[in-house]
């Protein structure tokens, strides 16, 4: 096109998108080959020439300005680099045009939108604000943004996409599991499944980027203006934006137990795995407004770190008849014996039990009580246990007939 510059540092240029056209487009967004993209503005013209303003910025932005998020001006005045390239392009020759970097704060004032001006594209996906469609739609609506170091992609590896999602909706079933109420060694549900589904209604660029959709919206809930879904992808979020926190991503996964655990630690292998750099989320979700989670690529390796020493309560405690094998007050560490059966359970000393084990005999049979801790392997649902002894006292005769 004749008023796209040739042949300058700005490289080969193709229209993505015209949102202004008077006589020729006079506001648009292209990128080049390399996949840097521009927002273009027609600010003045002569008898010879026009004068073009390009603004430089990052595909994650560019998201927020084609919904509507960022102010004309200020694309411009808060330029992401520092600068904007000004081009002057001659009528009769696109090959001669002049290319020269200015300062944001050195652009002429006339050359400007006025304050107020938003771009709204008509045809990029990303128009689509997800806040109106998912009330318009009443469903959640999710954007899901995998940002590589490449600027901007429009494909990513079927088999690494594959598990992101797969772990990604594990790891969304899992919670439901937990928020129904469901024992947490069960195997999760249809009707948890049924509330939790998610589809992929769009895919978009920027790095790489899916739209995904709740399929169902329970209109029971609609005076509360929360799903279940919604429920389930408000810990999912809190989960992502804790991070690798020490204290914070224990004591979550603590609530959520040891299946969404397993869940989300195959979700951080798979974004590891595809080799994002950042992971953003948009949520919006009927009658509330928009939340976002993001995690980094370094903060995905920290986090697998902490899930892999963090031990989880199991749900309930161990209450069995055992015999003395070892202890150690030293090191507060004691092995007992389950009675009639060859399992032992190598516990630490809790506080509570310390006096319990003061007169422990080896003949004596005692009914112990144990706080069963699963603690998660470096391996994807693979688990070890670790215990600790809470009480310990004898075996009463009447238990011992019970247990005839």
């Amino acid at each position: 096109m004749g008023f796209l510059p040739e042949r300058t540092i700005l490289g080969y240029l193709e229209i993505i998108e015209v949102y202004d056209f008077y006589d020729k487009p006079v506001l648009f967004s292209c990128k080049n080959k390399s996949g840097l993209i521009f927002i273009v503005l027609c600010v003045d013209d002569s008898d010879l020439s026009e004068i073009w303003l390009y603004a430089p910025i990052s595909s994650f932005r560019f998201n927020d300005i084609v919904q509507g998020r960022v102010e004309l001006r200020d694309i411009f005045i808060n330029a992401e680099d520092g600068f904007v390239y000004q081009v002057e392009v001659p009528y009769e020759n696109a090959s001669n045009a002049i290319v020269k970097t200015v300062d944001y704060n050195e652009i002429p004032d006339e050359y400007l939108p006025e304050l107020g001006q938003v771009i709204q594209s008509e045809n990029n996906f990303l128009n689509s604000n997800i806040e109106t469609v998912s009330k318009e739609k009443r469903r959640e609506i999710i954007d899901f943004i995998l940002q590589f170091s490449e600027k901007e992609i429009s494909e990513a590896p079927v088999g690494d996409l594959g598990l992101v999602l797969y772990s990604l909706q594990g790891t969304i079933d899992a919670i439901g599991q937990i928020k129904l109420g469901k024992s947490e060694g069960h195997i999760i549900q249809q009707e948890v499944k049924q509330k939790t589904q998610v589809v992929m209604s769009s895919v978009f660029s920027g790095s790489f980027g899916m739209r995904l959709e709740g399929s169902v919206y329970e209109e029971d809930t609609l005076s509360l203006g929360e799903s279940f879904l919604g429920q389930c992808l408000k810990e999912f979020i809190q989960l992502v934006n804790i991070g690798a926190n020490t204290e914070e991503l224990p004591a979550k996964l603590n609530i959520l137990k040891k299946k969404t655990a397993f869940k989300y630690t195959e979700f951080l292998e798979a974004l590891a795995r595809i080799g994002i750099s950042k992971l953003h989320i948009g949520w919006a979700s009927p009658d509330k407004k928009v939340q976002t989670g993001e995690i980094e690529l370094e903060t995905v390796f920290k986090a697998l770190d902490v899930i892999k020493h963090t031990k989880l309560r199991a749900e309930t405690e161990i209450c069995v008849n055992v015999k003395l094998t070892q202890i150690s007050y030293s090191s507060r560490r004691i092995t007992l014996q389950e009675v009639g059966s060859k399992k032992k359970y190598n516990s630490f000393i809790a506080d509570s039990a310390m006096k319990d084990v003061e007169t422990i005999s080896r003949t004596q049979v005692y009914v112990a009580s144990i706080q069963d801790y699963v603690v998660l392997s470096p391996a994807v649902d693979k688990e070890k246990h670790e215990y600790e002894l809470l009480s310990l006292k004898l075996q009463t005769n009447l238990e011992s007939n019970d247990s005839l």
